[in-house]
């Protein structure tokens, strides 16, 4: 076959020409023009040849145009900045989603909402009469409560705190906020009364039953000195300040490929590939300066300032006070450490090690202030990236080795963790702390265990074992734990009862029934309070001493009465 464009011999069975490149097809059946044939007329010779030339010219321009565009892109997720960013932006999103599995409730969200109630407990359950040399499980019961409940959109806000034994409580003392009233009782020392004062009148009160008018202008509403703690705290614009500084040190740091490593990462034999990080030392003071231009955001100064003459605090007092903490430069103290330690350091060189998309170890080697500084973090190396955490710092020989293990990711279904920290000096363990718990957020019951122990030299210094319920939801946690052991030296020293919880306020009635102002009580109705107030007293102390003289035995009362 001779091709139709520049008439070079063939082969019968090859559609491009060998020599020009032209598509060459045998003509249709239905005689119609083949549109890759070039025209006989209508133009000068060649020019089909030199338009098909064009063409395949574009072609392989376009080409050539993405080939360029494939290599830069896929240059700029693959350099070795983008490769570590994307690895550590991984290695955060697996700690956030195991953290978000064991559904721990967010307590700043609950304190931005205004709304939050806390409550506790502790419980004596047991003495070991073997340390003591006497049976003292007739003090069984004995415990402290206390509590608060606020409630920001109502401006309502009550504290209490109480002794009990069993079911009776010894003591109790109650404060309440509603608005600008305040109100205190204490059955045992008040009786069923409240008394109340308004603190927004409480200066022009004091100086009309005093006579003392150095203080009539005292006067605050404590929601109000709340509203202006919360305005001079914004935790998101201090967050964003600090992700800003964040990206600024991150810009100046190098970051350069070394090659694979294979490194013992938890125990296991992981293959990882090398990054040499430099952060310049310029960068850090820079980082330094930001840190303390954020935290000096929260200017306290202004703060104090603030709301001492929203309190109508008279001048001179406060500014005796603020003369007093000028002295106090807490932040820049702060700042003139870390650049100190900047300047020892000068350009810090890390190696980060990736490993299957995330970090796997970040290790640091250096001397500092005339000692050898090691420092190594390893992560992974498990089943479950999140699983396990290993931490080593060794200066001049002497470590701390803090390694973590379990089922943090939940996986089981179950949330396990056993943490040791080793204090070793040369070759040998000065002492050791280790924890073992677990959660099951699913079971109803029984679902929480923690023991804490600390050892030196092979010797059990203080174990404490714990056992109970923990009731989580996304904005509560309840944690009641029936058995709390406390040994000492191998030997019980006593077992308590815990019970904890945090929630949103579910309102409450700080109202009090039987209340009397204080600005209303004349001097014969303040000396009769008094009068009350210590007879009431002293009924107390004689009932707390009949209590406990039914309650105790004669050898248990007569040791705590004389020590003996």
């Amino acid at each position: 076959m001779i091709c139709r464009n520049c008439g070079t011999e063939m082969r019968d069975d090859v559609k491009f020409c060998p020599n020009c490149g032209v598509l060459n097809a045998p003509p249709s059946d239905s005689g119609g023009a083949n549109p890759w044939e070039a025209p006989v007329g209508g133009g000068p010779q060649g020019g089909g040849k030199k338009k098909i030339g064009l063409i395949a010219g574009i072609a392989v321009a376009a080409v050539a145009v993405v080939a360029l565009l494939v290599v830069v892109v896929s240059g700029a997720f693959s350099s070795p900045r983008g490769s570590l960013e994307k690895a550590a932006a991984k290695t955060a999103a697996a700690y956030r989603a195991a953290e978000e599995k064991l559904g721990m409730p967010d307590i700043d969200k609950l304190q931005q909402d205004k709304s939050i109630s806390q409550s506790f407990s502790l419980e004596l359950k047991g003495i070991n009469e073997q340390l003591v040399g006497y049976d003292m499980s007739d003090l069984n019961g004995l415990g402290l409560r206390m509590s608060t409940n606020y409630d920001g959109a109502a401006r309502k806000l009550d504290a209490q705190l109480s002794a009990f034994w069993d079911s009776e409580e010894l003591a109790g003392f109650q404060m309440l906020f509603d608005d600008a009233d305040m109100y205190l009782g204490s059955p045992q020392f008040l009786g069923n009364t409240f008394f109340g004062m308004n603190t927004e009148t409480i200066g022009a009160d004091l100086a009309e039953l005093t006579g003392d008018d150095s203080v009539k202008d005292v006067s605050f509403n404590v929601f109000d000195l709340m509203d202006i703690l919360v305005d001079k705290v914004d935790s998101e614009e201090m967050e964003k300040s600090l992700r800003e500084a964040n990206g600024v040190l991150w810009k100046a740091v190098e970051v350069k490929k070394e090659g694979a490593r294979t490194l013992d990462i938890n125990g296991a034999s992981t293959k990882t590939t090398s990054y040499q990080v430099t952060v310049p030392e310029e960068a850090m003071d820079q980082y330094v300066d930001d840190l303390e231009t954020v935290m000096s955001a929260l200017n306290y100064y202004d703060l104090y300032k603030e709301v001492y003459q929203s309190m109508g605090m008279p001048q001179d007092q406060i500014d005796e006070i603020m003369s007093a903490l000028e002295e106090f430069d807490v932040y820049g103290e702060l700042a003139d450490g870390l650049r100190d330690i900047v300047s020892e350091l000068g350009d810090v060189e890390l190696e980060v090690c990736v490993s299957g998309g995330y970090v796997s170890a970040v290790l640091f080697e250096d001397r500092v202030n005339g000692s050898d500084l090691r420092l190594a973090l390893y992560l992974g190396g498990g089943q479950e990236y999140v699983d396990d955490i290993g931490l080593e710092l060794e200066v001049d020989g002497d470590t701390i080795e803090v390694a973590s293990s379990g089922d943090h990711g939940l996986k089981s279904g179950v949330f396990t963790d056993e943490t040791t920290v080793r204090i070793r000096e040369g070759g040998s363990t000065l002492a050791r702390v280790s924890s073992e718990m677990s959660i099951d957020p699913k079971a109803g019951s029984d679902n929480f265990q923690w023991k804490l122990g600390v050892d030196s030299s092979g010797l059990s210094i203080l174990v404490l074992e714990t056992e109970g319920d923990l009731a989580v939801t996304k904005d509560s946690m309840d944690l009641r734990l029936d058995q709390v052991s406390v040994r000492a030296v191998g030997m019980e020293v006593c077992t308590l009862g815990f019970d904890y919880y945090v929630g949103p306020c579910g309102g409450m009635d700080v109202s009090a029934d039987d209340v009397r102002m204080l600005a209303g009580m004349s001097e014969m109705d303040l000396l009769e309070l008094a009068y009350t107030l210590q007879s009431n007293a002293e009924t107390w102390a004689y009932d707390m001493e009949e209590l406990f003289g039914s309650r105790l035995s004669d050898e248990l009362l007569w040791n705590l009465m004389y020590g003996y």
